[in-house]
């Protein structure tokens, strides 16, 4: 009983050190002399496939202090990866620099400055809030998971293939129609050939029976 009572501690214990500890990434402070550089992400907590930006805002003496970017060396990281970054003012903010960033894993990010600030050497890695997955924060489910939803969607689709049903019955009607006028067409054109075959033939006959009877009228004629 002790020893599960000493487990239940432990992973209670180790459970808020990871809540501090995420709290402590949110936004992460470093000194450079006077001059205090606040780092972290603008839009909190990020979200793996969400446009963002790391933040950098620099406090001297208390006050917005306006730093030059380019006295400065800025690497974001995660793992073996790293990148060289930019930083550019925020607008209407003193002393607030931004980078946009569209993080693509899950995990811990952090952010490497090095140069001078106020005169100030500076070098150090810092540690930010860890990217995390949409599903902390999605509502609702998405629709692949949502089986709320799939009553709405199954209606809206038969909706849909009725009225390709629809269509697809009137193109037939058509095509039935043209076909038949085809047919009649084809059918008058066979009755108006045979009509005129029949024409043909009764005037070739009649020439036939026209030309016997004058070669006959002719040899009549001959003997008398």
């Amino acid at each position: 009983m002790r020893s599960i009572l000493n487990s239940i501690g432990v992973l209670t214990l180790a459970v808020l050190l990871l809540m501090m500890s995420r709290n402590v990434y949110a936004h992460t402070n470093i000194t450079a002399g006077n001059v205090e550089i606040v780092v972290g992400w603008l839009n909190e907590p990020p979200v793996v496939g969400e446009r963002n930006a790391i933040y950098f805002e620099f406090i001297r003496d208390g006050k917005p202090y306006a730093v030059d970017p380019s006295n400065l060396n800025i690497e974001v990281r995660y793992g073996n990866a790293k990148k060289s970054i930019d930083i550019e003012p925020l607008e209407d903010k003193l002393g607030v620099y931004i980078h946009p960033i569209i993080p693509t894993r899950t995990g811990t990010y952090s952010v490497y400055i090095k140069g001078s600030v106020a005169g100030n050497p500076v070098d150090g890695s810092i540690l930010i809030e860890d990217v995390e997955g949409k599903g902390r924060i999605a509502f609702p489910d998405t629709e692949g998971n949502d089986s709320a939803n799939i009553a709405p969607r199954l209606q809206a689709a038969l909706a849909e293939l009725q009225k390709s049903i629809d269509s697809l019955s009137t193109k037939v009607d058509d095509l039935s129609m043209k076909v038949n006028g085809l047919e009649e067409s084809k059918s008058k054109q066979v009755d108006n050939a045979y009509n005129y075959s029949m024409v043909g033939l009764g005037l070739g006959a009649a020439g036939v029976i026209v030309g016997v009877s004058a070669m006959i009228v002719r040899r009549s004629w001959n003997k008398q």
